[in-house]
């Protein structure tokens, strides 16, 4: 059914006020139905409106942040550029809302990860950091929505370039960057402070192991990070989605002291970049209630990636196991960004159980459902299968 929202009594309201109330209601009512009622709400704002009306661009970016949760990323992509190209003829580039769907069409376009999407991605977002820095300031949130979304493409690139010590380094600095900049605008127990400090510990574990892949190479031998590339898959970068969309809330004592005290920027041993992943992940499995499944799962893939870092495959693989439990029951796929696949490419490579491979397989279907054949994600699984297969 779609019918236009009744017009509030009183007198007259600018125009889509009446959209933007029942928006507000939708959002927050959230649920199974949230998709329905925002497309049947975009429906009646382009027909009053029109599609061009900022309040419309406003409802389309709500839906299409609710539908991205359940389609394919292909579909996602389409969409996400279709209402790029219709804000930026209508609205400014420091609109708000040309921001949030700038953002999360470059996010998306990384986020498939076909080879020539996270080239594409990269040169929009730095030149969207660049921009949001010069006109918006440095501490600005859509400054630091955009070099968060820098952050995670960066992270994602070893999967086409395994010699990722310069961009998994330019990460870590980045995501220090950030959480800096939370912990001083909104606080250090700010839940989008400890959204930013996952996101760094990820980044610092992939610096940490990237360095380590260098270190070990022997003069003359291979490229840094081939021999991984061939026996697991792009080996960088792996937290890249567990510290995606965190919500917002108190954080909690001692591991907000721990977090604002990290490393700024800086990767350390890997020994050390794994423990404060683990405090980083501790904390965040303690925030937003035990409802908020998105953030749970997010902090079981960090908390599997420090232990597998740090050689403990056992410890991965029951974290990891938690991660792929809370996935497999919650309605919505995407919710918080994280990949359905990456609990089993993380217990495929632990080496724990005899059937690996077999959680390659379970990895490679997970990852089929969403991503398109040429997705590099869905290249990492069968390179990891090829290698298991082989030993």
């Amino acid at each position: 059914m779609t019918t236009a929202p009744a017009r509030p009594d009183g007198p007259a309201q600018p125009a889509g006020h009446s959209w933007i109330a029942r928006l507000r209601a939708i959002v927050r009512a959230g649920g199974p139905s949230a998709a329905a009622e925002l497309g049947d709400l975009l429906g009646s704002a382009r027909a009053h409106l029109g599609a061009a009306h900022p309040t419309t661009l406003r409802v389309a970016a709500a839906a299409e942040r609710e539908l991205s949760r359940t389609r394919q990323v292909d579909e996602t992509v389409a969409a996400w550029s279709a209402a790029h190209a219709e804000a930026g003829v209508s609205l400014g580039p420091d609109d708000p809302v040309t921001m949030e769907i700038a953002s999360a069409h470059l996010r998306w376009l990384a986020r498939r990860a076909r080879p020539d999407d996270l080239r594409r991605a990269l040169t929009a977002q730095r030149a969207e950091l660049a921009r949001r820095h010069e006109t918006l300031g440095r501490h600005d949130h859509w400054t630091g929505v955009a070099r968060t979304d820098l952050v995670v493409t960066l992270l994602t690139l070893p999967l086409l370039d395994p010699d990722a010590r310069r961009t998994t380094a330019e990460a870590a600095e980045l995501a220090a960057e950030e959480s800096g900049r939370r912990a001083a605008v909104l606080g250090g127990d700010h839940l989008l402070t400890w959204e930013a400090r996952a996101l760094e510990a990820s980044a610092r574990l992939a610096a940490a192991g990237a360095g380590a892949t260098a270190r070990a190479r022997p003069e003359n031998g291979p490229e840094p990070g081939a021999k991984a590339a061939r026996e697991n898959g792009p080996g960088t970068g792996q937290g890249v989605q567990t510290a995606l969309s965190a919500g917002s809330g108190p954080g909690g004592g001692v591991a907000a002291d721990a977090g604002s005290r990290a490393g700024a920027g800086r990767a350390g041993s890997m020994g050390e970049a794994a423990e404060h992943a683990l405090t980083v992940a501790e904390a965040c499995m303690s925030l937003g209630g035990p409802l908020d499944a998105g953030r749970q799962i997010r902090a079981a893939l960090l908390t599997a990636e420090a232990h597998l870092a740090a050689g403990r495959p056992g410890d991965a693989e029951r974290a990891a196991r938690l991660a792929a439990g809370l996935s497999a029951v919650r309605p919505r796929p995407w919710w918080g960004g994280a990949d359905p696949g990456r609990p089993w490419v993380v217990i495929a490579r632990t080496g724990a159980r005899a059937d690996a491979a077999g959680h390659a397989a379970r990895a490679l279907s997970e990852r089929s459902r969403w991503f398109p054949a040429d997705s590099l994600w869905r290249v990492e699984v069968t390179r990891l299968l090829h290698a298991l297969d082989g030993r």
